[in-house]
């Protein structure tokens, strides 16, 4: 990567693009999914709404586990790491923040680490705000089933 700065920033905006793009997608599916999933009747119940959580939940980690995935394949394309395990683990880490330090880039590559990190952080959080609004979204429907609601 050395004396190349120009791959490397192509490099990271097909990186951070094909992430976002890979979100997108995932959260607009799910979010379409669950508008067509809807109750058709109103009773919607305890495990309904767990179920729905927990459908959520697993799609959300599919799609961070697909976005790790393309940055493990292009560690592996350039021979960061000796085997496509080794990619995968260090992507997840680096895309979580977690960080073990376990598994390391070097030289220059170590700059898409960062850059790996703080796109996992914004991915992270467009997730967050997606879970809480189908949790609110559940609340409300269970608070209503049982007839109570939460004082302002």
């Amino acid at each position: 990567m050395e004396g190349h700065i120009g791959r490397y920033v192509i490099a990271v905006i097909l990186l951070v693009g094909a992430t976002v793009a890979i979100h997108a997608a995932g959260s607009f599916g799910l979010l379409r999914l669950m508008a067509a999933r809807r109750p058709r009747t109103t009773k919607f119940t305890y495990h309904r709404g767990i179920f729905a959580l927990a459908f959520i939940v697993v799609l959300l980690l599919l799609v961070h586990l697909a976005e790790t995935v393309v940055w493990a394949l292009y560690y592996a394309a350039k021979g960061c790491f000796p085997d496509i395990v080794t990619s995968i683990v260090f992507s997840m880490e680096t895309y979580s923040t977690v960080g073990y330090g376990d598994i390391l880039l070097r030289g220059n590559w170590r700059l898409l680490s960062g850059v790996e990190a703080l796109t996992g952080v914004l991915m992270i959080s467009w997730s967050t705000a997606l879970l809480l609004r189908v949790v609110t979204w559940v609340n409300a429907r269970m608070l209503d089933r049982w007839g109570l609601t939460i004082p302002d």
